[in-house]
């Protein structure tokens, strides 16, 4: 009998739900700017024609993170150009339109850090390269078609990075905006390849002192949040321009 009992509580407490403990935290992030930053809204016309939404759709910066893998000077640019470059496009309030948007990359995609910028820019407007969705049986309306809507050139220009220019086409319109950053306009200055070359080894095995980690760190997060906080505010950070 006292077996059963036991049998017997032992389903019923199976049966509650689990209650989250109070004191687990309310962000995995350490850095709290990854989450603090307003979404890019995007109309996506494929998710309303399969049904999926009524309502254009939020993009965060949270989402890029984890898509990248992680934040840095580069995730924070290449979500600072897209969005810069949509409210060109897209005046007055308007909501920009998923698969509605072609852009050219300044160079090839393994050429310094371009591939990793397009992939950005691809998450957030659908603008997918040749490994993207072709459309399948919805492709009598370019809107569904993502393929191909990033180009890269097929070899390196040597184009020095704060000279990069980024250009956004909307494809209904026509009109064109180009976008670009120069990071030696963030301070105080990031660190610099030769330091990164020197600490990478060092944090990548381990190796580096307490010190240095929290160095490190410091200056990684505080490069890329002075981007975040300062892209309309510092001149030549961020620059984007109608292109006629």
């Amino acid at each position: 009998m006292k077996f059963l009992r036991l049998l017997f509580f032992s389903f019923l407490l199976a049966a509650l739900p689990v209650v989250a403990s109070a004191a687990e935290p309310a962000s995995v992030w350490t850095q709290d700017y990854i989450t603090k930053v307003p979404p890019i809204i995007m109309k996506d016309p494929f998710l309303e024609l399969l049904g999926q939404t009524k309502s254009p759709v939020p993009y965060t910066y949270e989402e890029v993170v984890k898509m990248s893998g992680h934040s840095c000077m580069m995730t924070a640019a290449s979500w600072i150009m897209t969005k810069m470059a949509l409210e060109k496009l897209y005046p007055d309030g308007q909501v920009p339109v998923r698969g509605q948007i072609k852009i050219q990359a300044p160079g090839a995609a393994d050429e310094w850090n371009i591939g990793v910028i397009g992939q950005v820019m691809a998450f957030i407007t659908g603008a997918a390269p040749n490994t993207g969705f072709n459309g399948g049986v919805f492709k009598a309306n370019d809107l569904f078609i993502r393929k191909d809507k990033i180009a890269y050139t097929k070899e390196p220009t040597g184009t020095k990075p704060s000279k990069m220019e980024w250009i956004f086409t909307r494809t209904d319109t026509g009109k064109k905006v180009a976008v670009k950053w120069d990071l030696s306009k963030i301070q105080p200055p990031p660190l610099n390849e030769e330091m990164l070359k020197m600490m990478g080894k060092k944090l990548a095995t381990g190796e580096a002192a307490p010190e240095e980690y929290a160095m490190f760190h410091g200056k990684w997060n505080g490069a890329t949040k002075y981007q975040l906080e300062n892209a309309n505010k510092i001149e030549g950070l961020f620059t984007a321009r109608m292109i006629e």
